[in-house]
């Protein structure tokens, strides 16, 4: 079976929204216009203010946090979940524009 240029890019914008539709509606972003993304998690809401503190710390710091009880992995996770979301869709987003 030969796939050609066409075929290729309808499987992988159809595997592209499939990865997107599997995104948590609460942590969707809008659409970004701007070129410069390194603002969106702290503009597009998605992160609590401690959620945003956690992945701007560093892991070191994180696993002292966490061993000491003054946080819970679970919470670490899901900052970081959100955030890799929010990544994941800026590049989906990109590319589309291409």
């Amino acid at each position: 079976m030969t796939v050609t240029l066409e075929d290729w890019a309808t499987i992988a914008q159809a595997k592209q929204q499939r990865n997107l539709d599997a995104i948590p509606a609460e942590w969707r972003i809008k659409p970004v216009e701007s070129v410069h993304v390194m603002d969106v998690p702290t503009r597009c809401g998605i992160h609590t203010p401690d959620e945003l503190k956690i992945t701007d710390t560093t892991a070191q710091d994180l696993v002292a946090q966490m061993s000491k009880g003054e946080l819970k992995s679970y919470d670490v996770v899901l900052a970081f979940a959100k955030r890799a979301a929010i990544a994941h869709q800026l590049v989906s987003l990109q590319q589309g524009k291409s």
